[in-house]
């Protein structure tokens, strides 16, 4: 799925590591990488997060994902901020006030990526015996997706009418109780949040394997996929999709993208959109000091950016990719006149 504008969709993982030899302020230095991505034109930041220490110290998030989300939030002007959310040990009822908390900080750029992968380290962290199967974690990560969104719908978009004239403040039959009972969860609802701005935060999957494949195509927006899988994982996530009963039109596939000095790189980019191997590109950071692999990103964004027309992107993240904002799963009556003050 190409924008219109032609406009290819550009992530990167946001760097948080310190420069090599400096001290102080950390979040100055990853606020100011994360300013420059936006100048360069990408899309959206991965703030990526682990529940565990990581092998290599030096490979490991140095913020705490949520946190970092509202910091940049409130920091930054337009560049999308896709938090990750551990579905093996957060809770939907929280994910969802923090995410719907974000959409509202940003005006509609934020995003969320479940984290499903086996870690024994983190489930120890969290006192559980062991880490779940496969398919036992990508069925938690689904039923947690379908309470997050159920929670998201609450409150119609139109249910807050703050009229001062007539003391009106909401709507009450646009409100909404979930009471969803499952195999992972029973939660009641509603959220105590208005329905944040995109309706739903667009969900951003990694995939590695056919279990991802298939969790992907059924509860994705934005699918990222290893840059050897080629065009065939393209075709495979959309016919999975539409298998699901899904628009396969409505998710955007991003190819990784290493990133070196190899010249006609952004050519190359566009040559791969327009024959339909992928619909954006995940710029991956070179190995080496933070700050200098955060260069190498930024001048293959300009680069990619300068070889299109210009455009004004769009203010919401699912905008910017292209995606319908979905409406809410509850159909109210008019209201008759009844609100609360």
């Amino acid at each position: 799925m190409t924008r219109r504008d032609g406009r290819i969709p550009l992530f990167t993982r946001l760097l948080t590591a310190a420069a090599t030899g400096e001290d102080g302020a950390p979040f100055a230095e990853v606020l100011g990488r994360a300013r420059q991505a936006e100048a360069a034109g990408i899309d959206a930041l991965l703030l990526h997060d682990r529940q565990s220490a990581a092998p290599d110290p030096a490979d490991a998030p140095h913020l705490e994902s949520g946190t970092l989300t509202a910091a940049l939030a409130v920091s930054t002007r337009g560049i999308g901020l896709v938090t990750t959310i551990c579905t093996e040990q957060a809770l939907p009822y929280h994910a969802a006030r923090v995410l719907a908390t974000a959409d509202h900080l940003t005006h509609g750029r934020a995003g969320w990526q479940p984290l499903t992968h086996a870690d024994p380290a983190a489930a120890d962290n969290y006192t559980r015996a062991g880490s779940a199967s496969a398919a036992e974690r990508s069925a938690r990560a689904a039923e947690f997706t379908e309470v997050l969104t159920g929670l998201w719908d609450s409150f119609d978009d139109d249910a807050f009418v703050r009229d001062r004239a007539s003391a009106a403040y909401f709507v009450p039959e646009k409100l909404h109780t979930l009471d969803h009972k499952g195999d992972h969860f029973d939660v009641a609802g509603p959220l105590n949040i208005a329905r944040p701005p995109q309706g739903h935060l667009p969900l951003v999957h990694r995939v590695a394997d056919a279990d991802d494949l298939a969790l992907a195509a059924r509860i994705a927006d934005v699918v990222l996929a290893p840059a050897d899988s080629g065009p065939a994982v393209r075709r495979t996530v959309r016919d999975l999709a539409r298998q699901a009963g899904r628009d396969p039109d409505t998710l955007v596939v991003l190819l990784d993208r290493p990133v070196g000095d190899t010249p006609g790189t952004a050519a190359e980019l566009r040559t791969l959109v327009d024959t339909g191997a992928a619909d954006g590109f995940t710029l991956i950071a070179p190995p080496g000091p933070a700050d200098a692999a955060h260069e190498a990103v930024l001048a293959l964004a300009a680069e990619v950016r300068a070889a299109a027309p210009p455009s004004t992107p769009a203010p919401t993240l699912r905008a910017r990719l292209g995606l319908p904002r979905p409406a809410g799963r509850y159909r109210s009556a008019p209201a008759a006149g009844a609100a609360l003050a």
